[in-house]
């Protein structure tokens, strides 16, 4: 069955500087894909490196710069740009920049993704994106292996 989704204006996650919208949740995709509005503001870190086993992730950038690592490479993403990150391939992404910058985020299959961002929603306003523990915890649960510490959630190089 098809849908049309009309969300409230709000962030379903704040995680510092990025705000995280959900379009398509894995509770209404029968867990198949999830699909995210992310707003990132100027020099906000993203995600430090990881990889997944299972998830197929992608970036559709929409407004600004998306600074995207993938495999030991640095890429400038801008407005029409887009990068697919199969399994097991190691990356990150961060604003870098002076501006905003906004982009969709998908994940096949989704795995309850909605829980990660909330996840790191409530870590993030504790204070604890650099508690390893609590971390490694938190990305255990969603297929997500950390793989250069915690410091790239929290803080932006480069």
């Amino acid at each position: 069955m098809a849908s049309v989704v009309h969300r409230g204006p709000g962030p379903n996650a704040v995680i510092g500087g990025m705000r995280v919208t959900y379009l398509a949740r894995s509770d209404e995709t029968a867990d198949g894909l999830g699909i995210y509005r992310v707003a990132m503001d100027p020099r906000t870190p993203g995600a430090g490196l990881h990889r997944h086993a299972r998830l197929t992730e992608t970036f559709s950038v929409e407004a600004g710069r998306l600074a995207l690592n993938v495999d030991g490479a640095d890429h400038d993403l801008g407005p029409g740009d887009f990068a697919l990150i199969p399994p097991g391939v190691a990356h990150a992404f961060a604003n870098r920049g002076d501006r905003p910058v906004r982009f969709t985020l998908s994940f096949a299959p989704a795995l309850g993704r909605e829980g990660f961002f909330d996840g790191l929603a409530r870590l993030a306003a504790e204070g604890r994106l650099g508690d390893a523990a609590a971390m490694t915890d938190l990305m255990a649960r969603y297929d997500q292996e950390p793989l250069a510490g915690f410091a790239g959630w929290s803080s932006v190089s480069g």
